[in-house]
């Protein structure tokens, strides 16, 4: 079949557009490998994400986003603060993404992947609160009310569900606990795993405060469960990126790697509260 020379002279026309199109596709593609996903986020929440003596991070958010972003082949690099100069920081665009609970308020700026961490809340508290069968009876939000109860400043989840509570803010996670320890407040709403793990460590670096944070406990009732994602700000050049997220994130755990993580971080903390029933 003979082509016609108008489809030759459109075709013709057409070839270049195309070689443009491909260029300027693969100088995009070239940016995306070159620009680091920029996470920023909280440098005293261990064991997710802290500061290690030499001020590197470290923690299970650590050991999985890096693992992720190895597989999907993009640089990535990190920047800790304090926890809420952090959410500022990515609030005024310097970077693409933190992790943490999903809120309203966030949910005008920013898109969640799939759960990097799915917590149980517990009433964590100490042992000898004059309160203590209370507090252990405790089942839901609302039976916190009476209490004196503390959480991180910034804490986003805290402000919408504890609303109405008296409520102490701390500048920091230890600092919080700290307050527990000694008596200031009543409680303290924390995961189960990652409350014992922290309180671990605290422990085990010889804290001044270590017989007090021995004291503390978690309570028997899941009062909440708060599920932590990697929150993508909307207008990130690595915002379509979460359905590749949430596709490496399955095989991760499909292939026992997201397991190993957590039980690097987790693995004493059955045998201390098992310990800790016994007494």
């Amino acid at each position: 079949m003979k082509v016609s020379l108008a489809l030759k002279r459109f075709l013709s026309a057409l070839l270049p557009f195309l070689l443009l199109l491909a260029s300027v596709r693969s100088e995009a593609v070239g940016v995306e490998k070159e620009h680091a996903f920029h996470w920023i986020d909280d440098e005293d929440y261990y064991p997710f994400i802290a500061k290690d003596e030499q001020g590197k991070p470290v923690g299970i958010y650590y050991d999985i986003m890096s693992e992720i972003f190895r597989r999907l082949d993009i640089p990535l690099s990190v920047e800790l603060y304090p926890w809420k100069r952090a959410q500022k920081l990515i609030a005024d665009g310097k970077g693409d993404g933190m992790i943490t609970a999903m809120t309203r308020k966030r949910s005008r700026l920013f898109l969640a992947t799939n759960p990097i961490y799915t917590v149980s809340e517990r009433a964590f508290a100490r042992i000898d609160n004059p309160r203590i069968q209370e507090i252990l009876a405790i089942r839901n939000l609302r039976d916190l009310k009476g209490f004196k109860i503390v959480d991180t400043i910034g804490s986003g989840w805290a402000e919408e569900n504890l609303k109405g509570l008296d409520v102490v803010w701390a500048p920091s996670y230890s600092s919080a606990l700290y307050m527990l320890a000694n008596g200031r407040v009543d409680i303290y709403v924390l995961g189960k795993y990652p409350g014992m793990s922290v309180l671990q460590k605290l422990i085990e670096e010889k804290s001044p405060y270590s017989q007090n944070l021995k004291k503390i406990i978690p309570g028997p009732h899941q009062l909440a469960t708060i599920h932590f994602s990697l929150l993508i700000r909307k207008d990130s050049p690595y915002a379509a990126l979460v359905p590749q997220i949430n596709r490496v994130l399955r095989q991760m755990r499909k292939e026992g790697v997201y397991q190993a993580i957590l039980n690097r971080y987790f693995s004493r903390i059955d045998r201390r509260l098992q310990r800790m029933k016994g007494n």
